[in-house]
């Protein structure tokens, strides 16, 4: 199980299983390394883009956060359906359970780690940002 936390103005912690994994840099995306490949989220409009170290799209979320949404990458989809104000249930194409992502963890099995990586950071800069545009608008 992945867990993220923020530290700092910018930075994202991720520990698997309570030991540290990864720290994402950026504020609405940001530069990750994992079993030492580089990776960059990008926000691009309302969804984010998992890159390669050369530039290339692994992966995409599509209205990420909303009742239901996916990632895709690789010609295949994680579907997600939203169970709560933060909490994501990722289900099966019978619409079956099959992992969670809550306010600060996920647990996808059978997902590539660097997939769970970017669910969880692109669902946690959303929920940042949408935040920050509340205060502003106040």
């Amino acid at each position: 199980m992945l867990h993220i936390e923020k530290s700092g103005l910018t930075k994202y912690e991720i520990t698997s299983d309570g030991r540290p994994l990864t720290v994402i840099e950026g504020r609405s995306g940001g530069e990750f390394r994992l079993d030492g490949a580089g990776y960059r989220i990008r926000r691009r409009f309302r969804s984010y883009q998992l890159l390669a170290a050369d530039g290339s799209v692994l992966a995409s979320t599509h209205r990420p956060g909303t009742r239901t949404w996916s990632v895709e990458s690789g010609g295949s989809a994680l579907r997600f359906r939203r169970t709560g104000r933060r909490d994501h249930a990722q289900v099966d194409e019978a619409g079956n359970t099959v992992g969670t992502v809550t306010a600060g963890t996920a647990d996808l099995s059978g997902v590539k780690p660097e997939l769970e990586v970017f669910v969880l950071a692109a669902l946690a800069m959303r929920s940042r940002r949408r935040r920050v545009v509340v205060v502003a608008g106040s």
